[in-house]
């Protein structure tokens, strides 16, 4: 009798599977509705700030783009913005099962899971049926 491979749970890194190269294709995209915390470098790459933001009051900064429901929070002691996600919970750029901003991805999402994420060099991984 088989045994089913037990889901990964994006919320329990002990359920997550081993990363390899070809991991992102046959997934259902699973790490882009974890939360998303982004860095100054990242807004501007995305022309959500300009460099001139850097001149104003960062409580000024924080509250127009919260208005403007690009991020939903801003965490000082870490310098790192929440990105405010899809209703779905969701990243607002993903496509289907794909990144529509790939290559001016945030540096969370170039560096996940390698790098970045609770267990380094796995992933959460939901394997499209």
């Amino acid at each position: 009798m088989a045994t089913a491979t037990p889901k990964a749970d994006k919320e329990d890194p002990t359920t997550w599977t081993k990363y390899t190269s070809g991991s992102c294709n046959t997934c259902r995209a699973t790490c882009c509705s974890m939360p998303i915390e982004i860095r100054w470098e990242d807004l501007v790459k995305l022309n959500f700030v300009t460099d001139d933001d850097l001149g104003k009051p960062l409580k000024t900064v924080v509250s127009r783009l919260k208005k403007e429901n690009v991020i939903t929070a801003y965490r000082p002691e870490s310098g790192l913005f929440a990105f405010k996600q899809t209703s779905a919970g969701k990243c607002r750029y993903l496509k289907g099962n794909r990144c529509g901003i790939y290559k001016t991805r945030p540096l969370v999402c170039r560096e996940f899971p390698i790098r970045m994420g609770w267990r380094h060099g796995y992933c959460p991984k939901t394997p499209i049926k």
